[in-house]
C-alpha cells in the first residue's frame, strides 16, 4: 500500500498533479533565520587506542530538549542525551547524525558501520539521505540503478570554489536525466525495515518548462510543474509514504529538472530510531561545503534536525602540494562549523582526523594537529582516526594484511578496513552510555 502525504516547511505551496486530490504538494524550503549558538565547551581530545591487525569487534512530533549528561562526552553531551531518551522510550522523535565528508564517507561502509552499531542498539530508523540518479555512488541497505546517461552538477563536486548559484541541496550535488527516457531508482533492500516509510524527494524546477514525474513502486505517478504560484528556481520537496519497502522512481519528462535526493525514514509515531545520513563526495575538504550557497543548504539542513554532524575532511588537505596550510584548515573547518549552528544551533558536532596516507608521512599530522585544534575552537569533539590506525606507516601496515584492511594505493581503506574503524568510532560517541 502506498499513500502520498504533504511536507511542510515555511509553508505549503500546490503545484498541479495529474493524480488523486490527495497527492503530495511539494514545498520549497525556507531558511531559518540565522541564530548563533551560545559558546560551546572547549573540546577534548579523544584517543582512542589502535586497531590491531585483530578483527574489530563487531507525521513526526518535534523532540522535547535532550536532557544533559552526567556522564560521557562534554562536546556530545545533547547527542548522548537524546540516545538515552531513545533507550528508555522517552524520546518520540528520530535521532540523526550527519555526516559530511570525502570518498572514506561516501563509500558507506566507515557511515554503515557505525549506522548499524547505532541502530542495533537504539532502532532502525532506516537508510536516511540518498542521491538519485547518481551512477558514482552506493549506499548501505538500498539498490540504485539507472536508465540512459545521467549527468550532475557541479561536474567538480569536490571543488572548493562556488559553482553557479551554489544550490546543490543536502548532499551538494544535483542530478538530471534526459527527459522521456531516464528513470532513476532506488529500492530499499533492508529486510530490517518492515514498516511504514516515508520518502521525502528533494529536486528544483530551473525553468518553468521543466517536469518530471514520481512514483512508488507501482502506486500513482505524481506529475510536478511549476506554477505562477509556485514557480521554478527554489528547492521543494514532495512526501510519499509506503507501507514497507517499496522502490522510487523518478523520471524526467520535460526539460532540465534537478533531483537533490531523497530522505528515507520509518514513521518515528511508530517507533523512533536512529538514521546517518551519509554526505560524503569523492576528493572533497573543507572548503567544499563552504561553496554552497548557505541559505539554501541551511534550510536543507534545518529541514533534517540533526542532534549531531561528522566532519570527516583531511585526507586530501594532507596531499597539498609543495605544502599543507593548517591555519587555513583550522579557519575552514570552525566556519563550517559556525555555518551548521546558524541553522542547527542545538546540533552536536564531531570532527575526525585524517587517515594515514603512504605519501604524505610529513603532511598528515600536520592536519591532524589543524583539524584538532579546529575542534577545539568550535567546541566539537574530536577522534583521532590517524592514531587510531597506528599512526605514521599504518595504512602501509594495513594493506600487507590477508585480508586487507587497507588497498593499494596508499590512501583508501578497504570494505573491512572502513567498517573497523566504524565499530571504532562507535565507540567513542557511545562513551559513558
Amino acid at each position: 500500500m502506498i499513500a502520498l502525504a504533504a511536507a511542510a516547511c515555511g509553508g505549503e505551496h500546490r503545484p498541479p498533479t495529474d493524480t488523486a486530490p490527495s497527492a503530495p504538494r511539494p514545498v520549497a524550503s525556507a531558511s531559518p533565520s540565522a541564530s548563533v549558538d551560545a559558546p560551546a565547551p572547549s573540546a577534548s581530545a579523544s584517543v582512542a587506542a589502535p586497531i590491531t591487525s585483530a578483527a574489530a569487534a563487531p507525521a513526526e512530533e518535534a523532540a522535547a530538549p535532550a536532557e544533559a549528561l552526567p556522564a560521557g562526552e562534554p562536546e556530545l553531551a545533547r547527542f548522548q542525551a537524546a540516545l538515552r531518551e531513545l533507550g528508555r522510550g522517552a524520546r518520540k522523535a528520530h535521532v540523526r547524525i550527519l555526516w559530511l565528508g570525502d570518498s572514506h564517507g561516501q563509500a558507506d561502509f566507515w557511515t554503515g558501520a557505525l549506522r548499524d552499531v547505532l541502530q542495533k542498539r537504539f532502532g532502525k530508523a532506516g537508510p536516511g539521505f540518498v542521491h538519485v540518479g547518481w551512477k558514482q555512488y552506493r549506499h548501505d541497505g538500498v539498490r540504485l540503478s539507472i536508465d540512459e546517461k545521467w549527468s550532475i552538477r557541479p561536474k567538480a563536486p569536490a571543488t572548493s570554489s562556488k559553482t553557479g548559484d551554489g544550490v546543490f541541496g543536502l548532499g551538494g550535488v544535483v542530478t538530471t536525466g534526459p527527459a522521456g527516457s531516464g528513470r532513476a531508482r532506488v529500492k530499499v533492500t533492508d529486510e530490517g525495515l518492515q514498516s511504514r516509510l516515508s520518502w521525502d524527494v528533494c529536486y528544483r524546477l530551473r525553468s518553468p518548462g521543466d517536469e518530471l514525474e514520481v512514483s512508488l513502486g507501482s502506486g500513482p505517478k505524481t506529475k510536478i510543474r511549476a506554477t505562477a504560484t509556485e514557480p521554478p528556481g527554489e528547492l521543494r520537496h514532495l512526501v510519499l509514504v509506503s507501507e514497507g519497502r517499496e522502490t522510487l522512481q523518478v523520471a524526467p519528462t520535460r526539460g532540465n529538472p534537478e533531483l537533490c535526493g531523497v530522505v528515507i525514514e520509518t514513521d518515528p509515531a511508530e517507533k523512533p530510531g536512529v538514521v546517518l545520513d551519509t554526505l560524503g563526495i569523492n576528493g572533497a575538504r573543507l572548503g567544499t561545503p563552504l561553496a554552497w550557497d548557505e541559505a539554501s543548504f541551511g534550510a536543507e539542513l534545518a529541514r533534517r534536525k540533526p542532534s549531531l554532524v561528522v566532519l570527516e575532511y583531511g585526507t586530501n588537505e594532507a596531499g597539498d602540494i609543495p605544502a599543507v596550510d593548517p591555519v587555513k584548515y583550522t579557519q575552514r573547518l570552525v566556519r563550517i562549523v559556525e555555518r551548521i549552528r546558524r541553522f542547527a544551533p542545538d546540533t552536536d558536532c564531531l570532527a575526525l582526523a585524517p587517515t594515514d596516507r603512504a605519501d604524505a608521512r610529513v603532511r598528515t599530522p600536520l592536519v591532524r594537529d589543524a583539524i584538532r585544534e579546529g575542534a577545539r575552537q568550535a567546541g566539537c569533539s574530536f577522534w583521532d582516526t590517524y592514531n587510531v590506525m597506528g599512526g605514521e606507516g599504518s595504512i602501509k601496515a594495513w594493506a600487507t594484511e590477508s585480508p586487507a584492511r587497507a588497498a593499494s594505493d596508499g590512501v583508501h581503506l578497504t570494505q573491512r578496513g572502513y567498517r573497523a574503524l566504524g565499530e571504532a568510532l562507535s565507540t567513542h560517541v557511545l562513551r559513558g552510555l
